[in-house]
């Protein structure tokens, strides 16, 4: 059985909107048959959003003293909003033992699950590889960027002698794969200057986006001849 958690989002909410929150939770448990005794009491509850409430209005001439009172305030409806939150979590796990719905008696409490966060795909194979030397024993690479990737992965190959196939492994069909690749560099921009090369000779270049599920596929392979 899943464990649902209790989402309050306390630290998120303004000191108005978490009073109106207090509020509207102490209605949708009142009554409730899913919580026959709400622990802290909802009495404790209500008074600490109309403390808040009364601090809050006292502290908007800008008062030190009166703001400090506020936060104050603030702190003790915080605590004791998170206790009921605990108290409404472990209710509803404790029904969804027993065959119940935990979401739907979280959500009748007026409060909210955690919700899985959304996972961002691999990334797509970078397109528009191109390459350019201008410079002796260096070669220009440029692509475009990828949605998703936190860097990319340049990897070179100058064993193009060896011969090259037709590969399926890459997303465009009839594009040369070489059969030594290493990695040359990693970078965060879609541009990148590889030095140190063999002037005259030519290279094969591949790039890779990274994200966070991971590494996404090749790029279409260039091959470049350096001055």
């Amino acid at each position: 059985m899943k464990i649902e958690k209790v989402s309050l989002r306390l630290g998120e909410r303004p000191t108005n909107d978490k009073i109106e929150y207090s509020r509207n939770v102490v209605i949708s448990i009142t009554g409730n048959s899913n919580f026959t005794t709400p622990n802290p009491p909802l009495a404790s509850v209500t008074t600490a959003a109309n403390d808040t409430e009364t601090a809050s209005i006292a502290a908007i001439d800008g008062g030190k003293n009166k703001t400090a009172t506020m936060h104050a305030k603030e702190a003790i409806l915080d605590n004791i909003l998170s206790q009921l939150g605990n108290y409404v979590e472990a209710t509803a796990n404790a029904a969804a033992a027993a065959g119940g719905d935990a979401q739907a008696i979280i959500l009748s409490a007026g409060m909210d699950f955690k919700r899985p966060k959304n996972k961002a795909p691999l990334p797509l194979a970078p397109a528009g590889l191109t390459g350019v030397s201008i410079v002796e024993g260096a070669i220009d690479l440029k692509w475009k960027s990828v949605k998703y990737a936190r860097a990319y992965i340049i990897e070179i190959s100058n064993d193009i002698t060896a011969g090259g196939v037709i590969s399926t492994t890459v997303p465009e069909s009839g594009a040369r794969a070489f059969y030594v690749w290493s990695i040359n560099d990693v970078c965060t921009k879609v541009k990148f200057t590889v030095s140190g090369l063999t002037s005259g000779t030519k290279y094969a270049f591949r790039v890779y986006a990274i994200g966070t599920a991971g590494k996404g596929a090749a790029s279409i392979p260039v091959v470049v001849k350096v001055l």
